[in-house]
Parts: structure tokens; sequence; C-alpha cells
């Protein structure tokens, strides 16, 4: 924080995009972000910067989800092309007798059996690579070692994040962007906890995160509220599901 010499009330306005980031990210002491946060919220040039912030973090949050499987029809249309492509090159081939076809001509046919995918593979590669310079996790693999990747649309495990429920500014920062379900796995199994507390079915998580709140044990997940600079915390039981909420914590940051 550029001015943190001079102390948060000598910051501005005008406020650097530098503070204005780290006030948003949840960086700053609970104290200093609740002196903060009313003179931001007063100042129209950094409630801009504020919401241009949240929509960027909502548009990452929304490319972390899993890359759609080609259509069914297409596949077939693609299988149809190929094996009557076999057929015209191998015209004497014996019936029930694989055709022996050279393997760059197997890979042109696959590389455009894959080609309509990646122009949306290489926006979440952009997308995930953003994440990950703007929230370094703070970890790095051994040298040598081979570290087996997470699923699609879920982070490497993280360090329990230990959080008290009337200390929660800075979880902002340490939630969003990640995707680490802890002991339920998955996003699937996290929706079934989101649905059984009475979130509908398109709320979406913009961070989730193993840990405790107030020392029980809990899965740390961050949403968006709608509202400017405002998120939502709900901390759930290891152990939520469809037929149990399990909320432990439930409540508005910002």
């Amino acid at each position: 924080m550029t001015d943190e010499s001079r102390g948060i009330e000598a910051a501005g306005p005008p406020w650097s995009v530098d503070l204005l980031a780290d006030l948003h990210a949840g960086v700053l002491d609970d104290d200093e972000a609740a002196r903060l946060w009313p003179r931001v919220q007063a100042d129209p040039e950094a409630r801009a910067i504020i919401e241009a912030l949240e929509a960027t973090t909502a548009d990452l949050a929304g490319l972390s989800a899993d890359v759609p499987p080609m259509p069914a029809e297409y596949a077939a249309r693609l299988d149809a092309a190929i094996a009557e492509e076999a057929r015209r090159a191998f015209p004497q081939q014996q019936s029930g007798v694989a055709p022996v076809v050279s393997l760059d001509a197997a890979r042109r046919r696959r590389n455009k059996r894959i080609g309509w995918i990646s122009g949306v593979v290489a926006v979440a590669a952009a997308a995930v690579a953003a994440v990950a310079i703007a929230i370094p996790s703070g970890t790095s693999p051994s040298p040598g070692g081979n570290v087996a990747a997470p699923p699609p649309g879920q982070s490497a495990a993280q360090p329990p994040l230990n959080l008290r429920s009337d200390q929660t500014a800075s979880a902002v920062g340490q939630l969003q962007g990640t995707f680490d379900y802890g002991p339920l796995g998955n996003a699937d199994a996290l929706q079934a906890c989101l649905t059984a507390a009475g979130f509908a079915d398109t709320a979406k998580p913009i961070g989730v995160r193993q840990g405790s709140i107030d020392g029980q044990p809990a899965v740390l997940t961050l949403l968006t509220t709608g509202q400017l600079a405002k998120f939502r915390l709900v901390a759930f039981a290891p152990a939520c599901g469809a037929n149990d909420a399990g909320v432990l914590v439930d409540k508005v940051i910002g």
C-alpha cells in the first residue's frame, strides 16, 4: 500500500488504484477497512473502480466452470466423415480388417475434431493465469516433484483458513478465486449445501476454501450479493448436504 506511511486517512481522495484494489481484495486489516469503506463509497470515482474490480472478479469466477464436451451430434458426424474417408482411401481393403492410416493423417483428423474448442480453452487458460498472478497461492511444488493436477474447476488443496466470525474482512482476499472444496470434494456437493440453505441454483461461489470458523471445522464459501463491494460469507459444516444445510455462519462483508 503506497500510503501506509501516512495512514489511511491521508490516502485520499483521490484514491490510488493500488489502495482500492487492496481494500476490495480484503487485504487491509479490519480496522483500516472499516474506516476506509464509508469514505470510498461516498466518492463516485472510487466507486467506479470498485465496480470494475467486482465485475472482473465475477467474470473470472464464471470462467472456472468445466469446458462442456463436444455435442454428440457433431461427434457422430465427424466419426462418420472419418469412416467414409477411410473407405475411399482404401477401396480394396477386406471387410473386417482395419485400414492402416498414416500417423500424420490421423493427427490432422484429430486436430480438426478438437479445434472447435480451442478458443474456449485459450480464454479459460488466460483467466486461470490471471487469477494465479493476482492471487498467489503461497505454495510451490518441490523441485523435480510430480504434482497431480486438480480436477477442472477446482484449485489445488490450500492450507486451512481459520477465521473468527467477528473478524472476517480479510477473508475476501483469501477466498476469492480459490476453489478448494475440502471434505465436500467437489462443486456439486457444495451446491447441495447451498440449495439446502435456501440459495437459488444460480448462486455461484467466487471462492471456496476449507478451514474453520470460531474454532469449528468449516467449508468457507464466498458469494457476491449484487451490491457494490459487498460479499456474503457462508461457513458450512463439513457434513452438510441436501438434507442438512449445516450453516455455521452466514454474514455480509463490506
